[in-house]
């Protein structure tokens, strides 16, 4: 859960759950791109949406330590080199190639990702863990601190 404050109990944080949402675009007949946000909402029925970020998309598994999050790309990267170090020809290519394109514009991202789950981590409650899988082909699995949620949350609602 994530402690939200705003207007709501006179300005009283309040206890919100999160999750992941996907969207499918299509590219051209038969191709599409995955995109994913955040959302908020309330723990209790009707659990309502509070809040629900913008698009992003989840990266690749990082070739390099220095392979991160690039300045303009909304993609989320972090990781090591275990894609890298599979002899499954399927997996090497869907390392790097079959990027997400928007609008002609080509992002250091799988045009394909799919949040499966994310949880508390265990001993550090700032910190969750997302699962998702990359272009159908292998799983990765990403620490993101709530705070970095919280700030993709409320630049939308600010």
């Amino acid at each position: 859960s994530i402690l939200w404050k705003d207007g709501a109990n006179n300005g009283a944080g309040r206890r919100l759950l999160l999750g992941f949402s996907h969207r499918k675009t299509r590219i051209k007949a038969g191709k599409y791109n995955y995109v994913s946000r955040v959302y908020a909402f309330e723990p209790i029925p009707p659990f309502d949406i509070v809040a629900r970020s913008g698009f992003f998309c989840l990266g690749f598994a990082p070739t390099s330590p220095h392979d991160h999050v690039s300045g303009n790309s909304p993609s989320l990267q972090m990781g090591s080199d275990e894609a890298l170090e599979s002899d499954n020809e399927q997996i090497w290519g869907a390392t790097s190639e079959y990027k997400l394109k928007i609008n002609n514009e080509e992002f250091n991202c799988p045009r394909i990702h799919f949040v499966t789950g994310i949880a508390e981590k265990m001993g550090d409650e700032e910190m969750v863990i997302v699962s998702y899988g990359v272009n159908d082909c292998y799983p990765r699995m990403v620490e993101v601190s709530k705070d970095f949620l919280l700030s993709l949350l409320k630049g939308q609602h600010e």
